[in-house]
């Protein structure tokens, strides 16, 4: 795949050197980052802000050094006209411009002027960079159709536009290409401006904020990351079991690549598109299932004598409380993986009929609980099961490693003993636990969270569902754009309530409280305290959004609080880094504030916060969402869209979803953190590694008792003896041959953020190979695994501050050297051998 597959067909030659994203709308700091640790030596963009081109154009900026991690600095350039030919210079047979026409007995030859046009957009562009090497792109979205013609035009015009320099013309045109343009800015020997920040958001006009796309497809983006645990859980199994099985995993991993399209997993296609796109992660995952069954075949045997296991199978409608698998059954097992290098505690859920005793691993019957399914979650269209009861009960995971649970229906006698769980409905209800409270009045009005352990809270003025209504718009001016799947534009930056009453009904268990707030017939969230927990969670359900009014709608999720936020928010960058916003601002040029909600909305990839100098207010998203806050002390998520009217920019259908003839219904969930802003981190940077790659659960129908499958079947393992340092995560740890493996570990910490995991920090990568063999050789590459580090030879460029954008290379250890050493915020990537 990717990197891999252009370096195994044409070895050095083929690997990228230069990112060429000429087409994606905003563009994270973050990914600069990676790409110069991949090895690039550069980056050309087609978008950026309109007014931030203006001003680069006048100061002659559109190239840049983009400071990312340091010290992963990344060469940026912004093409000159998208990654459109200048204007009038389209040849394809979808253009109306005139070819270039040389034949003198034609009564409308036309070199001299196509020349003089020509010098004239090549003098027009050069005026926005500052040496004399400019990049000149030709083609579009569905051009060269016709190559034969528009290359001979491009023939011509190369002919003709370099006759001139007889006539003192100083303008040179040759074909070329990114990386040539790329090595000629460079031996300019200059400094060129640096940039800190990113290009978010984006606007090619006043009222055209591509800000929409952060939300759009809501169960698209979630099925995506979804889609994703599934593979690198797969890949541990495969790993770790020496199953070799690869290549069967192919059919996932294509999918996955495919997905990040820039008009894929953004919700910015077709209906039909985005219907194959999701059928192509299906059967990939259906592959990886084949693989985690290979897997577990040769992990939980306890010898060769055991019986065959019984099939594990994914109960991928989980999110809704359906498992048709295990409806009814009198035993079944569930395995789950933990994809993390530190041990977890997790309260798991799974529905049922009926109650069960459930054994953990050592064979003692486990504290549960049946809890009542939400009315909204039955609900659902496209619901089959009959299930309203899950139970719930906690556990705690083996670092990198795997628990079975086995349940077993319990006797008639046992399901009649009185249940613990008390309900009340539209009362005064008090979630608490042993480090929050959380309280709601009787009309279902969250008021407050109160952390205990560090006597601090949170008041909120008004928590819960609203919207917006798209603007609609017919395109023909920019103060005529609508709302679509790429831009939001809010018709009033007001929003609207999604109602006026809401009900509540406070469940209380021991294992976890839980307040239930339904709005109205489509919108309701279940907020929980689990038992030990020290977060809150909401977990929110929305759809069918309706439209018999003809009104398009964007739904939020907002928080109100009485924090004092200054205008600042702050906001990730691809999970990693975390960026500060300031209301109505931009860093980099003078922003004119027109529309005051899109324009201030950002990609929130995993967390958003606001802070006063006493509390930090931060919330964890399940999938990418936009998100911002639009006045002091709130926040904001967009969590569904639904309009009637298309952007006009590519889609040619308006954003409608539905399933099973109505509109869509979507269902996510936020974790909240209230705690000082000193002690923050540690809080969201931990609990949103474990929202990302949470625990695996695979399910299977067990024929036999309990002690005859605990005879033969191990019930509990771990990939690790060794405590490894919790500020480290495992990011890639795949088997690429029967003895070869290719591993990432991630610093996921920043520089300065947490006085005790902020720092450097030593592991011996042996560690993650007890289980397989001994490491023999080990060699670092690059981020993009294609080359190892120390022939990594990049560009050098020079910043405005006369700071070198070089990266450090560590010294190759000898092979019997196993420790490593991250800095915050350090990925690196090992190719390892063992024996």
């Amino acid at each position: 795949l990717g990197a891999e597959f252009l370096h195994e067909q044409f070895g050095e030659c083929g690997r990228p050197k230069v990112g060429w994203q000429i087409d994606p709308f905003g563009h994270s700091r973050e990914q600069a980052s990676l790409f110069a640790q991949m090895g690039f030596d550069g980056l050309f963009l087609g978008r950026a802000d309109y007014e931030d081109i203006q001003t680069r154009n006048r100061t002659k900026t559109k190239e840049m050094v983009w400071k990312g991690s340091e010290p992963s600095w990344l060469f940026t350039g912004i093409l000159p006209n998208g990654y459109s030919a200048p204007n009038s210079f389209c040849f394809d047979r979808s253009c109306s411009d005139q070819p270039i026409m040389d034949n003198d007995h034609l009564y409308d030859q036309n070199v001299q002027e196509r020349v003089q046009a020509f010098l004239q957009a090549a003098r027009d562009e050069a005026a926005g960079y500052a040496t004399n090497h400019i990049i000149m792109t030709f083609g579009d979205d569905f051009n060269f159709e016709n190559a034969d013609e528009y290359f001979k035009n491009l023939d011509k015009l190369i002919k003709y536009v370099n006759a001139q320099q007889a006539n003192g013309s100083n303008v040179n045109v040759f074909y070329s290409t990114p990386s040539c343009y790329l090595y000629a800015l460079n031996k300019a020997d200059r400094s060129w401006k640096s940039k800190t920040d990113d290009f978010f958001p984006y606007a090619h006009h006043p009222h055209g904020f591509w800000t929409g796309y952060f939300s759009s497809r809501a169960a698209l983006k979630r099925y995506e990351r979804h889609a994703n645990n599934i593979l690198q859980v797969t890949r541990h199994l495969n790993a770790f079991a020496n199953t070799n099985a690869r290549n069967s995993l192919f059919p996932l991993s294509e999918a996955m690549g495919v997905a990040q399209h820039h008009d894929a997993l953004s919700g910015t296609e077709k209906q039909a598109v985005a219907f194959d796109y999701a059928q192509r992660l299906s059967e990939g995952i259906q592959a990886a299932e084949d693989v985690i069954n290979q897997a577990y075949a040769k992990l939980l045997p306890k010898d060769s004598r055991s019986s065959p296991i019984q099939f594990q199978f994914l109960c991928q409608l989980s999110n809704i409380s359906q498992c048709l698998g295990i409806d009814g059954q009198e035993r079944f097992t569930i395995t789950l993986w933990n994809p993390l290098i530190h041990q977890v505690t997790q309260h798991i859920r799974v529905p049922v009929r009926t109650d069960y005793t459930v054994r953990d691993p050592t064979g003692e019957t486990l504290f549960t609980e049946l809890v009542p399914i939400s009315q909204a979650v039955q609900n659902i269209p496209g619901r089959t099961s009959l299930t309203q009861k899950q139970i719930i009960f906690e556990a705690t995971l083996p670092a990198l490693g795997f628990n079975t649970y086995y349940f077993e229906k319990k006797p008639d006698q046992e399901k009649n003993e009185k249940s613990s769980v008390k309900i009340t409905h539209n009362e005064e209800c008090t979630l608490k636990n042993q480090h929050l409270r959380v309280d709601f009045d009787d009309q279902g009005n969250l008021h407050q969270i109160v952390n205990l352990d560090k006597n601090t809270g949170v008041q909120f003025k008004s928590q819960g569902f609203y919207w917006y209504q798209a603007f609609a718009g017919n395109n023909s001016r920019p103060e005529f754009q609508p709302s679509g799947p790429y831009i939001f534009r809010p018709l009033t930056p007001n929003a609207q309530p999604v109602s006026t009453t809401r009900s509540i009904t406070c469940i209380k268990a021991e294992s976890v409280q839980t307040a239930i707030v339904t709005f109205n017939n489509w919108a309701s969230q279940e907020i929980s305290l689990y038992n030990g927990g020290e977060h809150v969670e909401v977990e929110w359900t929305v759809g069918p959004i309706p439209i018999n009014d003809n009104i398009g709608k964007e739904i939020i999720l907002r928080y109100d609080t009485d924090i004092q936020s200054q205008s600042k928010y702050y906001t990730d960058a691809n999970g990693r880094e975390v960026l500060e916003r300031k209301r109505d601002y931009r860093p980099t040029w003078n922003y004119t504030a027109v529309e005051t909600v899109s324009g201030n909305y950002y990609p929130i990839n995993s967390r958003i916060w606001i802070k006063d100098q006493d509390q930090q207010f931060t919330v964890l998203t399940d999938r990418t969402q936009g998100g911002t806050s639009v006045v002091d002390g709130s926040v904001e998520l967009m969590i569904h869209r639904r309009h009637l009217q298309d952007d006009g920019l590519g889609v040619g259908e308006p954003l409608n979803e539905t399933a099973y003839g109505e509109g869509l219904v979507v269902r996510g969930k936020h974790i909240l953190f209230i705690q000082p802003p000193a002690a923050s981190a540690l809080y969201h940077r931990v609990a949103s590694q474990s929202l990302y790659m949470h625990p695996l659960t695979t399910f299977a129908t067990i024929p036999q008792t309990y002690d005859n499958y605990a005879a033969a079947y191990r019930q509990t393992w771990s990939a690790l003896t060794d405590t490894l340092p919790l500020n480290v995560h495992l990011l890639t740890f795949e088997q690429l041959a029967p003895q070869i493996y290719r591993i990432r570990v991630e610093h996921y910490f920043e520089l300065n953020e947490d006085e005790t995991y902020s720092h450097p920090v030593t592991f011996d990568l042996q560690s993650l190979f007890k289980s397989i063999g001994q490491i023999s050789e080990f060699t670092e590459l690059t981020l993009a695994a294609n080359l190892p580090l120390t022939d990594l030879k990049r560009l050098t460029w020079l910043s405005s501050e006369q700071e070198s954008s070089h990266i450090f290379v560590p010294e190759q250890k000898a092979a019997t050297n196993t420790t490593i050493r991250l800095i915050p915020m350090q990925i690196r990537t090992f190719k390892v051998i063992v024996q």
